[in-house]
């Protein structure tokens, strides 16, 4: 008889624990299955897989969050989106996950880094869009240079013509 009020006391306990839902940091088997995620990312980089490494990324971000992995992955996989280039602007992709990562993960330690990261990038774009619009400038300026020495030559015929004419 005194086993079943601790019996009962034991399956509340534990129904309380299985009833409060969805912890705020996520449950330990997806937080251990991130992580290990995370990890295999980093085994595949190690070895040069860098598609591998961004598909595992990938997934522990799509996953439920998990602080301090899940920021981290979006860290990362900024990181390898990142396709800066002279034609064309940083990876909208990658400048995505820095804000979801400053949105979702305010307190994390990757947000200074991410924060500087993107402020790069937007210079990056800037220089890239001066240096488009010094292209054209550039252009245009030959074009005048190039008109201003056919008229110079035929100015110098003319002369030259007019001296004849003279003599």
């Amino acid at each position: 008889m005194k086993k079943l009020p601790i019996c009962f006391i034991v399956i509340a306990l534990c129904q309380g624990c299985a009833s409060t839902g969805k912890a705020p940091q996520g449950n330990l088997v997806q937080r251990y299955t991130a992580s290990r995620q995370l990890e295999q990312a980093d085994e595949m980089l190690g070895r040069g897989d860098a598609a591998g490494a961004a598909k595992a990324l990938h997934a522990v971000v799509s996953a439920p969050p998990a602080p301090g992995v899940t920021d981290q992955a979006l860290f990362r996989l900024a990181l390898l989106t990142l396709k800066p280039g002279l034609e064309r602007s940083a990876s909208v992709q990658s400048q995505q996950l820095l804000r979801r990562l400053a949105k979702e993960y305010p307190k994390s330690p990757w947000n200074a880094q991410a924060a500087q990261l993107n402020d790069l990038i937007e210079v990056a774009d800037d220089l890239r869009r001066q240096n488009k619009s010094l292209k054209g400038n550039n252009q245009s300026l030959t074009k005048e240079i190039n008109d201003l020495n056919n008229s110079l030559e035929r100015l110098k015929r003319l002369d030259q013509e007019l001296e004849k004419n003279v003599r």
